[in-house]
């Protein structure tokens, strides 16, 4: 399906942005949800942190697959590194693993199977998830932390993370301007939709800190010197053309409160671990 001529490696290597970006808008919507902005930040991100240093033994971490996993994927291959990927969607790991093999395993010329290893389980797992990492000695270099999107997962994944960090990995964060506590209501919603049913009531008690305010108190809480990343996610995400593309799939899900339209600068925020 994505077996398509991109160039050769050379020209791919002189601009990879428009590579990536390319990959990315072949996608299906399905699993295609975050926006070009945030996709070329998460790029940004890597290139600015250990990953792209020879001498760095971390590996990649990433909370649900998705458009993020084309372009971390990639630069596992790339430099080689692994990339570890936490979903209960194995469905949508095994498309990704397809869209990859059509592209980068082609254009790289290397064994995707080498550098991804996908678990279709939970990210907070002390048996699966990451805490499982310390049992094969490995070490976090990049974050990037897209899972259930309530703070009862964020927490245990960022300080499970936070001890396997190297100096100056980075860890990033989706839909950071969400507040849910323990239930997705703005997700719960939308299927409630589907099936004709009521919306369920927002409550106080399952809102909390944001979670780009959540993570950095808990990031710096634990190593003080770390900081917030000033990200170019917020320098182009207001000229993005996915938001026009995708605007009546967005609309419809900003009224159902999952897309937070009126808070879109921190939908994407980064920080840099400083020991």
């Amino acid at each position: 399906m994505y077996d398509f001529y991109f160039g050769e490696k050379e020209q791919i290597f002189e601009d990879e942005k428009n590579y990536l970006l390319t990959v990315k808008r072949m996608m299906p919507r399905w699993c295609n949800s975050i926006p070009d902005s945030e996709f070329l930040a998460i790029y940004d991100d890597l290139m600015s942190s250990n990953i792209v240093d020879s001498n760095s033994s971390g590996v990649i971490v990433e909370t649900g697959c998705g458009a993020s996993t084309i372009v971390l994927a990639y630069f596992a291959m790339k430099y080689g590194k692994k990339l570890y990927t936490w979903d209960t969607n194995q469905n949508k790991l095994a498309y990704i693993r397809n869209i990859i093999c059509d592209t980068h395993q082609r254009t790289l010329n290397k064994r995707l199977h080498d550098n991804w290893i996908y678990i279709g389980y939970l990210s907070t797992s002390k048996e699966l998830g990451i805490p499982m990492l310390s049992e094969k000695s490995e070490t976090i270099d990049f974050g990037f932390f897209d899972s259930e999107h309530t703070s009862d997962v964020l927490i245990p994944e960022l300080e499970f993370a936070l001890k396997l960090a190297n100096d100056k990995a980075i860890f990033a964060l989706d839909d950071a301007n969400y507040r849910y506590r323990h239930k997705n209501i703005a997700y719960v919603n939308v299927f409630r939709k589907k099936l004709g049913l009521a919306p369920v009531p927002e409550i106080p008690e399952n809102l909390g800190d944001s979670y780009y305010v959540l993570a950095e108190n808990i990031i710096k809480a634990t190593y003080p010197n770390s900081n917030k990343i000033s990200d170019t996610y917020k320098d182009n995400f207001k000229s993005d053309i996915f938001w026009d593309y995708f605007s009546n799939d967005r609309a419809i899900m900003n009224n159902l409160g999952m897309e937070k339209l009126q808070e879109l600068e921190h939908r994407y925020d980064s920080f840099r671990i400083l020991k």
